[in-house]
This record gives C-alpha cells, structure tokens and sequence, in this order.
C-alpha cells in the first residue's frame, strides 16, 4: 500500500504500517494485543493515536508480527512516486518567482473553496 508523497509524521507512519502489518498477518486489535501480553484495547488506542508505545512494546509487536522494528518507521513510496516528485521539484525550482507565487495562491484558494464546499453542502 503506497503512502502519499504528502509528508508523514513519523507517528502517522508508525499507526499506518502498524495497521498494515496487523492486517496482513490476520490479526485483529485485540488478538494482536493478546500476543504481546498488553491491555486488549491497547492496540486500538496505538492505531487512534490516543497511546505511544514504549520501545519496548515496539519491540514486542515487531516480533509477534515477525518484522523487523524498523519496518514500523518507514514510509513506503513507488519508485514512480518518487520519479514524478523530483520531477515536479526541479519544475518548481526552475520556475520564475511571481509565476510561483501566482500558481501557490491559485491552489491554496481552490483547495479553501473545495473545504467550505465540503462543509457547507
């Protein structure tokens, strides 16, 4: 599952490859938790991002889910993802100032105007 160019936090990184990792193992929250000997909402509360793990803890999941630690922390894009956004950062580099400007108010005004019709339907 690519995860959006859009920079991540490394804890919405973490949630993320926590849930894909529990999911493609079959686990469900409270199976999981139960194979780490923690509270059986624990998990959910990780995945919410309402609780953080100790390293410990991190360490624990990890093993149940039989990867390694780090795999938790890394934010996984294609090869195409990454292709298209150095494409796209040497257009931007090379375009003249105003015209940047000009086109960042554009998209900052569309995207305000696509929120408010979100909300105000």
């Amino acid at each position: 599952m690519p995860i959006s160019i859009i920079k991540m936090t490394i804890k919405q990184v973490f949630i993320a490859n926590l849930k894909k990792y529990r999911k493609i193992r079959g686990l469900s929250q409270m199976a999981l938790a139960d194979l780490c000997d923690i509270g059986y909402n624990y998990i959910g509360h990780i995945e919410m991002g309402r609780r953080i793990p100790s390293f410990e803890k991190i360490e624990k999941i990890a093993s149940v889910l039989e990867i390694p630690y780090s795999a938790l922390f890394v934010a996984e894009t294609t090869e195409k993802e990454m292709v298209k956004k150095v494409e796209i950062d040497e257009y931007l580099k090379k375009m003249p100032a105003p015209i940047r400007r000009k086109l960042v108010a554009r998209m900052t005004s569309a995207i305000k105007k696509g929120i408010e019709a979100s909300l105000n339907p």
